[in-house]
């Protein structure tokens, strides 16, 4: 199978979208490969999950969700999904704050029992620069305390000038 890149055109018609003036930001922390309900972590964490799955479950994907795949692995994911043109690392820093740091025991108990904990984060930005993001060393040794991998796609759909 051959895939053919996307013009930035093509790829917010694809995804929905127009050049509206306003970044889309999404901030996940999400579970993979366990042996064990996703259920139990939902109740763990209190927090309401975006998605979950089991290995093994169909699902469907593409723009019309008509493309049956099979899970290869377990899954749990919490997600925020934010339209603003807040700084990236203003929006980090709140997730780590709010959803990460209260629950760290809890993320560390979870990770006995699961292959890979990971932090994502997503932009698409179509207006201004995107100014990046460093990691504070706080934060380094928090995803390093709860064993996560991080995760960063950056797409820069703003229209040319």
């Amino acid at each position: 199978m051959t895939f053919n890149q996307l013009d930035k055109k093509d790829y917010k018609k694809l995804m929905g979208s127009t050049n509206s003036g306003i970044n889309r930001n999404h901030l996940i922390l999400r579970f993979l490969d366990f042996d064990f309900d996703p259920d139990l972590i939902t109740k763990k964490l209190e927090l309401e999950p975006l998605s979950t799955g089991l290995k093994g479950d169909e699902y469907f994907i593409g723009p019309q969700k008509d493309i049956p795949r099979i899970r290869d692995c377990s899954h749990w994911d919490y997600e925020w999904k934010l339209e603003t043109n807040e700084f990236i690392c203003d929006l980090i820093d709140k997730f780590f704050n709010e959803i990460i740091i209260p629950r760290i025991d809890s993320i560390k108990e979870i990770g006995l029992n699961c292959k890979t904990i990971r932090f994502t984060i997503v932009q698409y930005y179509y207006t201004g620069n995107n100014l990046g993001y460093g990691f504070e060393k706080e934060q380094i040794k928090i995803l390093a305390d709860i064993n996560a991998e991080i995760d960063m796609d950056i797409y820069c759909l703003c229209e040319d000038e």
